[in-house]
C-alpha cells in the first residue's frame, strides 16, 4: 500500500463519516450533553480521526489476508455502532428525540450517496485513474465530490439542525409524540431497505438514468414524509400546550377576580364600620372610638382608596398585588398613566396577574432586599407594562438570541416549577393577538428580573 492510496482512503473515510457524527450532536443544547459541547465537538474529531487513520490499514490487512468479507462496509458498519452507542450516553434527551435527529442524518447521508454517484458518473472522464491492481475504496472523483459537500452541503444541514430541528425538539414533548414517532421510524426503515435494494443493483448492473431517478424520488419522498411528521408531532404538541394555557389563564383568571370580589365586598362592608364610627361619636364615648379606630387601622391598609391609573381594570390589578406584596413584605413601587383601554378584562387580567404572580414568586425566593416597581405607560395608542423585582436566577436555554437591550423571548426561560409553568408563554401569546410583544430579561449584577409586555392598537 503506498501513502497516496492511504491518504486517499483516510481522507475519504473522514469526509464520508465526521459530518455525520457531529450533526447529531448539533441540535442539542448545552445543558442537554454531558460533557461541554465544545470539549465534545473537539473529542469527536480526534477519534474520528483516529478511525479515519485506521481505515486503510484494516482494509489493507484486509486484502492481505484474503478475508472474502467487504472489510470497508464492516468497518464502517462497527464505527457507526459504538459512534450511536456514544450519542445515546453523552445526550440527557429521551431516546425518540435522539433517534430522530439520527433519521435526519441517515437522510443527509443518503443524499451524499446519491449525489455521489451520479455527479461520479458525469465527471469520471476528468479524473484520472489509479493503475491497475491498485485497490482504494474511494476513488479521486469520490473524494472531490466529498470536500465539496463538506463545504456547501454540510453548513445547509448545519443550519437547519441548529435553527430549526433544535427549536422543534425543545417544543415537541416526549410522552405525546408516540405516533409521530412510529411513523418516522417505520419511514425511515423502509427508506433504507429500498436505498440497500438500489445499492445492490448498481453493483450488478451499470448505473442509468433509471435507477438514478428511483434513488432521487426515494431521497425526496423521505426528506417530504420526515418533514411533514415532525410539523405534525410540533403542531399537536402546541395545540395542546395552548389548551393546557388557556386553562391556567381561566383558573388564574377565577383566582383573580374572586380575590377583588371579596376585597368589592370588604369595602362594602366599611360602611357599617362608618355608621358604627358615627354612632359612638354621636354617643360621645371617645375610648370606644379609639379602641374601635384602632382595631380598623391593623385590619385595613392605606392602599383601599389609592388610584394608580385611570384604568378601572389595571388599577384593581395593581391595588391588589400592591396588597400582596404588602402581606409578604415585598417594597412595591408604582408609576402608572394610563387611560381607558381598549382590551378585555380577562386578558388583562392573565397578563398583569402572570407577570405580577411570577414577580412576587420571585421574591420569596430572595434571602435580602426584595422589591417589584412597576411602571405602566400609554403611549399613541400602545400599551406598556415593565415589572422589574428582585430574583436570585433563572434558566437560560442556550440558542436564543437577545435584542439589543438584551431581552429574550418567554420560550428561552425554563420554569423552575415542579411539572413546568406556563405563565410567561401565556403572557407573549395574549401579546401577540394585540399585536405587540412579551420580552424578559435578567440582569445578574443587580439581581433583577425585567418582563415587558407591549400591546398595540389599544
Amino acid at each position: 500500500m503506498t501513502c497516496w492510496v492511504y491518504l486517499v482512503d483516510a481522507v475519504g473515510f473522514f469526509l464520508q463519516f465526521f459530518p455525520c457524527a457531529v450533526m447529531c450532536f448539533v441540535p442539542f443544547d448545552g445543558d442537554k450533553l454531558k460533557i461541554r459541547k465544545r470539549t465534545l465537538f473537539f473529542l469527536l474529531t480526534l477519534c474520528v480521526l483516529a478511525v479515519s487513520a485506521l481505515f486503510p490499514l484494516a482494509v489493507h490487512l484486509a486484502t492481505a489476508l484474503n478475508i472474502v468479507i467487504h472489510i470497508a462496509d464492516a468497518y464502517m458498519l462497527l464505527t457507526v455502532i459504538l459512534s450511536v452507542v456514544a450519542y445515546g450516553v453523552l445526550v440527557r434527551e429521551n431516546y425518540m428525540k435522539k433517534l430522530l435527529v439520527i433519521y435526519i442524518v441517515i437522510f443527509y447521508a443518503a443524499l451524499i450517496f446519491w449525489l455521489t454517484n451520479l455527479v461520479g458518473t458525469i465527471v469520471d472522464p476528468l479524473f484520472p485513474r489509479f493503475p491497475d491492481g491498485t485497490l482504494t475504496v474511494y476513488l479521486p472523483k469520490h473524494l472531490a465530490f466529498y470536500l465539496l459537500s463538506f463545504v456547501t452541503i454540510l453548513p445547509v444541514f448545519v443550519i437547519f439542525l441548529r435553527r430549526y430541528v433544535s427549536s422543534f425538539l425543545r417544543e415537541i414533548e416526549s410522552e405525546r409524540m408516540r405516533r409521530e414517532f412510529r411513523y418516522a421510524t417505520v419511514s425511515t426503515v423502509a427508506f433504507l431497505i429500498l436505498m440497500m435494494t438500489a445499492h445492490m443493483l448498481f453493483n450488478v448492473y451499470e448505473y442509468n438514468f433509471l435507477l438514478n431517478s428511483l434513488l432521487l424520488f426515494l431521497v425526496l419522498n423521505q426528506a417530504i414524509m420526515y418533514w411533514m411528521i415532525v410539523i405534525s408531532a410540533v403542531n399537536r404538541s402546541r395545540e395542546e400546550n395552548a389548551l393546557r394555557a388557556l386553562q391556567a389563564q381561566k383558573l388564574q383568571y377565577d383566582r383573580i377576580s374572586t380575590d377583588m370580589e371579596r376585597a368589592a365586598r370588604l369595602r362594602h362592608d366599611m360602611r357599617h364600620h362608618w355608621n358604627y364610627l358615627y354612632s359612638l361619636a354621636e354617643e360621645g364615648d371617645t375610648d370606644k372610638l379609639r379602641e374601635y379606630l384602632a382595631s380598623l387601622a391593623q385590619q385595613t391598609g392605606h392602599l383601599e382608596n389609592e388610584v394608580f391609573c385611570q384604568d378601572p381594570a389595571v388599577n384593581a390589578l395593581l391595588r391588589y398585588y400592591a396588597e400582596r406584596a404588602k402581606d409578604d413584605g415585598v417594597e412595591y413601587t408604582v408609576a402608572a398613566s394610563c387611560s381607558a383601554l381598549n382590551v378585555k378584562l380577562q386578558d388583562l387580567t392573565v397578563i398583569i396577574g402572570n407577570v405580577m404572580e411570577n414577580a412576587l414568586s420571585a421574591c420569596m425566593k430572595v434571602s435580602g432586599r426584595r422589591a417589584i416597581d412597576v411602571a405602566v405607560g400609554q403611549f399613541h395608542g400602545s400599551f406598556t407594562l415593565e415589572v422589574t423585582n428582585s430574583c436570585p436566577g433563572v434558566r437560560v436555554i442556550r440558542g436564543f438570541d437577545p435584542d439589543p437591550e438584551g431581552f429574550l423571548p418567554a420560550s428561552a426561560f425554563q420554569s423552575t416549577r415542579d411539572g413546568g409553568g406556563h405563565g410567561m408563554s401565556s403572557v407573549a401569546d395574549l401579546a401577540k393577538l394585540y399585536s405587540g410583544s412579551a420580552t424578559f430579561k435578567f440582569d445578574p449584577q443587580n439581581q433583577t428580573f425585567i418582563s415587558r409586555v407591549i400591546l398595540n392598537k389599544v
